[in-house]
Parts: structure tokens; sequence; C-alpha cells
């Protein structure tokens, strides 16, 4: 029985030939960056050489950026870096503030979580049925306290795209019409990287996350784009610009690059065929009676990536779907792998969208890659159709 993976929004599988040549590279070049001999001179000039094959991969030009444990890693940064002024405004008259989407990454959403019991105030941003985020309903919470915007570019779970660049106009129109400082607008853009260009966002963010194992490169890496310098609040040894001590993971940072340039000159090929397999997937939930995308949408619709699908089963639950798929050796999700440890009974992205309780509880996602086949969609819409006529209540 062939395994089909179509988890790739949770992670993708390592590139073999990228892993074995930061394997052994690495392997060659132990040194510790910050050492002044030789070694340590060989691996900081192939971390900075990897540093910028990363930006350029992404056509960034501007700001700077910072290996990470990956993408949490890289959105928590941001959050922690106004924990020295949440503490400094715990005693004045108004608490700091922050603005974040109703369905962020739980990276974000459950750090945030965290903050407000330290007394930060934080608005949550609900989006429209198709899981877009307008700008009008951010410029109404900005207000002089507002230190933080977190909006992420591609949702995980329905692979809806976020137009940062109105949003962060918006944002600056309103912060000149009430004369007060800009807030920092931070993009998790970890599902993003790969799928479609994030150069524009050196334009209008302040930072961004991304993360490699997204785009076939090793887990444990990821990046935070920075236009201008935060102040840290972890601190250590002072690597990373002082933004992220500890010894850096060369291996990791060596493959992230491959791996980043390696998407980047594919990125058109893997769209086309992104887009090819979205269409066959589409009319095929819509051939199976009662099933339905969530939100609902057309081939190409530029609202959304191609290769990100949330779907429903109406009277059988997601996870059963799952567990039934995996039986047949089809890996898929109930949604974001990060939120599957901790239970939750809820789906908060699907529920901040307002679909029902019952059809939320009852959805999956699917999301493709460039190893994915029409054969692999097929296989998948086939054993769907026969599990779901078996199982539903």
């Amino acid at each position: 029985m062939k395994d089909i993976y179509l988890d790739w929004a949770a992670t993708a599988p390592p590139d073999p030939d990228i892993m074995r040549i930061a394997l052994e590279f690495s392997l060659k070049a132990y040194g510790n960056p910050s050492s002044k001999y030789w070694l340590g001179k060989e691996a900081r000039q192939a971390l900075e050489e990897s540093r910028l094959r990363v930006m350029r991969s992404m056509g960034v030009t501007k700001g700077s950026l910072i290996f990470t444990s990956g993408g949490t890693e890289a959105d928590h940064i941001p959050i922690f870096a106004i924990l020295e002024k949440l503490k400094r405004a715990s005693s004045a008259e108004k608490p700091m503030h922050a603005i974040i989407s109703s369905i962020e990454h739980s990276a974000i959403e459950e750090q945030m979580r965290i903050l407000e019991r330290l007394g930060l105030q934080v608005s949550r941003i609900d989006p429209d049925s198709k899981g877009h985020i307008e700008a009008e309903q951010i410029e109404s919470r900005i207000r002089k306290e507002t230190a933080l915007i977190c909006i992420m570019n591609v949702n995980n779970e329905t692979g809806a795209i976020q137009n940062i660049k109105a949003i962060a106009e918006s944002i600056k129109e309103t912060v000149l019409q009430k004369k007060i400082k800009k807030p920092w607008l931070h993009v998790d853009a970890v599902q993003a990287l790969g799928k479609l260009s994030i150069r524009d966002l050196e334009d209008y963010a302040d930072s961004f996350a991304i993360s490699a194992h997204k785009i076939r490169g090793p887990k444990g890496v990821g990046g935070l784009w920075i236009a201008r310098p935060l102040e840290a609040f972890i601190r250590g040894g002072g690597q990373e610009s002082g933004m992220r001590p500890g010894t850096e993971n060369l291996f990791g940072a060596l493959a992230f690059s491959l791996a980043a340039e390696k998407a980047a000159l594919s990125m058109q090929e893997n769209q086309e065929k992104a887009i090819a397999l979205e269409k066959r997937l589409l009319d095929g939930i819509s051939s199976i009676p009662n099933t339905l995308a969530l939100p609902e949408r057309i081939p190409q619709d530029k609202g959304f990536v191609p290769s990100i699908i949330s779907m429903a089963f109406p009277g059988l639950g997601g996870e059963t779907m799952v567990r039934a798929l995996s039986d047949c050796h089809i890996a898929v999700s109930t949604g974001s792998a990060c939120m599957s440890n901790i239970h939750l009974a809820e789906r908060r992205v699907l529920k901040a969208m307002l679909v029902p309780d019952d059809i939320a509880f009852s959805s999956i996602r699917v999301s493709t890659g460039p190893l994915t086949t029409p054969q692999d969609i097929d296989s998948f819409l086939e054993q769907a159709e026969v599990l779901y006529r078996r199982l539903k209540t």
C-alpha cells in the first residue's frame, strides 16, 4: 500500500540532497561561529553566507535576518520585546495594548493569553466568512497605547491570504490621523514562504517569521526578519545581533538557506502544479454528496493559496476521518498540528469564521506539495468517499 502524504502544511518531507550537503559541511566546519580561530571563522563565514542566501531567495534587500529555532520562536521575539515596556506601563493609567487576528497561529494566540494575565490588553479581530481580515476593523481598534499588531500572511488551516499591504497602509494612515506612534506590525509568514512572493513584506511589515521545515528544510530552524533592531527580552551570549542568544545552528542555517533558494527557483512551477491539484481536489469534493470546502471557494481564487484546503464531511467527526484515512496510509489532519497537542475541542479558526459547530467538528485539512501527484488526490477522494458513506451517522 503506497503512503500518500497530504499534510504539507504541518511539515514538508525534507529534501535528501539538501540535508546531505548541510550535514557533510557541518561535520567539517564544526567550529563555534563565535570562536576567533580558523574553525570558528570558517563556520561564521558559512553562517553569514546562509543568512544572505535566505534573504536573496526572498528578494529582500533591507533589514536583517535572525536565525531562530523555528517559526514559533520567530513569532515570540517581537512579542517578548514589549515585556519590558509592559512592566513600565503596569502602573500607568491606561495599560499597553496589542491587536491580533482571532485566526493567528497558536504561537501568537497562546502567548498573547499569557501576556493578558500580565496586564496586556489584547483586541482580537474576527475574519469574514472567507477567513479574511478587513483593514477597517484594525483601524478602529488602534489607540495611543497600541504597541503591537500581529496579522498572519497565510492561514495554516484554510489557506486564506491576508492583504498585508492594505493593512499596513491603513495602519500608517490611521496613526497619522490620530497623531500617535505607529505600532510594530509583525507578520507570521511561515505558510507563505515558498508559496507566494513575500518580498513586499519588507516595505510594509516591521518583522515577519519564516520556518525551514515548511519548505523541505530541517525542523528546528527558522528566521525572523526585522526592519530595525528590537529590544531583546531574552539575553545571553549576544549571538544573532543580541536578538537570539545561544550557539548558532550552522547545519540548520545552511540547510534552510539551500531549501529557501530551491523553493524560490521552483516557486512558479510548484504554483502551477498546486493550482492543478487544487482544481482536481475541489471538483472531487463537490462530487461527494454533502461534502464541502471550508470556506467555499473556486479553483484559482486569489484569496487563497491553492495548496491548503479545509473541507467538511457533515455527520462524521474530522478526527474519525483522519484516523480512518491513516489506516489506508493517507495522511491528512484536522488543522494545525501544533494545536492537536492542546486537545482543544473547539476549532478556533473555523469558529471565528462563524462556521457552525457541527460542520467545524467534521472538518479536515488537506495540504499538497511539490511531490504530490494527481493520483494521490484521486486515491484520497476515492477512499474518503468510501469511508464517509460507511462511517457517517
